[in-house]
């Protein structure tokens, strides 16, 4: 079996990381932890040049049976990119502020943990999200969300000027943004017009600042869910996100809620893009869902949802330990088929 470790050197230095220290008091942790379970990593760090995806597809192209990213939401974001449609299974480290997609599939924060889980644990097969030609795996949206992400980016910065020029930016750009018409199809049926805000699209159960849209939003279903910010006005939509923060769910009818397998939406003046809180352009956009592109390792019996697990696509599961696995899995577009 054979195991990369791609870390991001600058992970954990913040002071909100969940797991802090220096990155090599996390690379020592690390390769500790794995070697309790038999895993001798091979390590790579990852550049301003090459953020993970690059790295990732190149392991992946060596035939590693385990890429392991260890760092922020942003690293594992790139490493994951890398490993779409690959026989390679995702591990994952969280080391970030965040670390939404390792809630989202009930993976551990604490180091030991979380190198227990990918040693011992199960790979199953999620979902991938791509908007335009730009994957994501937390969530894309479209409108007023997307306009404000870089001041949010702003607001987790250190330093308190960076903090204060973040939270600035972002009242300015709610309070000049104006809500577009919109048209919007869904899984190739005929348009529908909206008066929107927003169109936020939702691949996990947690994303941005741990934000809970779509509290029963699942990985591994082959659906994407949908959110359409309807007839809003700003202070409606400022409620709302607050509700949001505080774990409030207030029945709300200006909210559409539809989970789909593609989108395709136009507006009458162009609409800034983000897919996993980077921007990526103006509308038009397609989106569609990548069903059980990325297998990753998770703890055994990981329940991603507490919705019914009737329509969600079969990837089967393969609960056997890694150091004794004996042939690698093959991968199918509806999930992992494992032979052991």
């Amino acid at each position: 079996m054979r195991a990369v470790l791609i870390m991001n050197p600058a992970s954990g230095m913040s002071a909100m990381a969940a797991t802090t220290g220096t990155a090599e008091k996390h690379e020592e942790v690390i390769l500790a932890a794995l070697r309790t379970h038999g895993i001798e990593a091979e390590l790579r760090y990852t550049t301003p040049e090459d953020l993970g995806e690059g790295l990732a597809a190149q392991a992946a192209a060596e035939q590693a049976d385990i890429v392991i990213a260890a760092g922020g939401d942003g690293t594992i974001h790139e490493v994951a990119a890398g490993l779409i449609g690959t026989q390679s299974a995702l591990g994952i480290i969280a080391l970030g502020t965040m670390n939404n997609l390792a809630h989202s599939l009930n993976i551990p924060e604490a180091i030991e943990e979380a190198c227990a889980a990918i040693a011992t644990g199960e790979t199953i097969s999620v979902d991938a999200g791509k908007i335009n030609e730009h994957c994501f795996f937390e969530v894309a949206g479209i409108g007023l969300e997307a306009a404000l992400f870089p001041s949010a980016e702003e607001v987790k910065s250190p330093g308190v000027l960076s903090t204060l020029h973040g939270i600035i930016g972002g009242l300015r750009i709610l309070l000049a943004y104006k809500p577009a018409k919109l048209r919007i199809s869904i899984d190739e049926q005929r348009h529908h017009p909206y008066h929107a805000l927003q169109v936020t699209i939702c691949n996990s159960r947690y994303y941005g600042p741990q934000f809970e849209l779509v509290p029963d939003a699942v990985m591994d279903d082959g659906l994407l869910d949908v959110v359409i910010y309807k007839n809003f006005n700003k202070l409606e939509y400022m409620r709302h996100a607050i509700s949001i923060v505080q774990g409030k769910r207030v029945y709300q009818p200006k909210v559409f809620h539809r989970r789909v397998k593609s989108l395709r939406i136009s507006a009458d003046h162009p609409m800034e893009i983000q897919a996993d809180g980077l921007p990526h352009g103006h509308t038009p956009a397609t989106v569609t869902v990548l069903p059980g592109a990325l297998r990753v390792r998770v703890p055994v019996g990981a329940q991603l949802t507490s919705a019914p697990a009737a329509g969600r696509h079969t990837a089967e599961r393969n609960s056997t330990p890694l150091t004794e696995q004996t042939s690698k899995a093959t991968f199918t577009e509806k999930g992992p088929v494992n032979v052991r």
